[in-house]
């Protein structure tokens, strides 16, 4: 019988940035569990964090889920004890803008405001340095792409679209992701809702009774048996290899 081993996937951040330059930055790390025979989905949720994110919070809590959260920058202040909760708890923080522009039709300089603004926020706010960039609307061009490059951001947009922030319907919601639920789905929803944190006390335990383990973006990429390049977008994970590609700090 073959043999399945855990692994255990050592979560660093990325490097710190000051503007659109890079710059060293101390790490941190958490051990976590994930078997990579195993099917891994990932929920993101953008637009917030909001007075419902804790509510998504509790309900990946109580099944050991994680998520990406796609943060506004200028609604952190608004919640920041909700960021910090989910930074320690876990999750994956990553830039959706300061105030949901629309990237594409922003000069350069403008779109690394955006995000520079954001990533000194959520830095400020619990110490993490994200990785991930979820552009407005996950509008991409070439102008987007060299920037997060600069950053050292992945692009990340989405395999499976609830459409929760039109139908705010639960059960809307919960059909949605089950239909599209795949290994190395990624999943668009909003925190910004109280429909869908009402959708995630039924889908979020349904996906784990289905064998999913829910893991963030990172997760799921590092996985990947082809390089992860900052710059580059991504929809869902590609083919797998056995082993993370993150590793401890040397």
């Amino acid at each position: 019988m073959k043999h399945i081993k855990s692994l255990f996937l050592l979560l660093i951040p990325a490097l710190a940035l000051s503007g659109c330059a890079a710059r060293p930055a101390a790490a941190t790390v958490s051990a976590r569990v994930i078997d990579p025979t195993r099917p891994m989905l990932a929920l993101t949720f953008d637009d917030g964090p909001s007075k419902y994110t804790d509510s998504i919070l509790d309900v990946l809590a109580a099944v050991g889920g994680k998520a990406t959260f796609c943060l506004i920058g200028n609604q952190i202040d608004n919640f920041p004890e909700t960021v910090k909760r989910a930074a320690a708890e876990g999750h994956e923080l990553a830039i959706h803008t300061w105030d949901h522009k629309e990237l594409t039709a922003l000069k350069s300089r403008d779109i690394c405001t955006e995000l520079s603004k954001t990533k000194d926020k959520i830095t400020e706010v619990c110490g993490i340095v994200p990785r991930v960039l979820r552009p407005s609307y996950g509008l991409v061009n070439d102008k987007i792409k060299a920037v997060a490059a600069d950053m050292d951001l992945v692009i990340v947009n989405w395999s499976v679209d609830t459409l929760d922030w039109k139908t705010k319907n639960p059960k809307s919601t919960v059909n949605a992701i089950l239909r599209g639920a795949a290994d190395g789905a990624i999943v668009l929803c909003h925190d910004l809702y109280g429909a869908t944190a009402e959708a995630m006390k039924a889908v979020i335990p349904q996906l784990i009774e289905e064998g999913y383990q829910l893991v963030t973006v990172s997760e799921l990429l590092s996985y990947n048996a082809t390089e992860v390049k900052a710059g580059d977008l991504y929809r869902k994970g590609g083919a797998r290899k056995t082993e993370s590609s993150i590793s401890a700090p040397q």
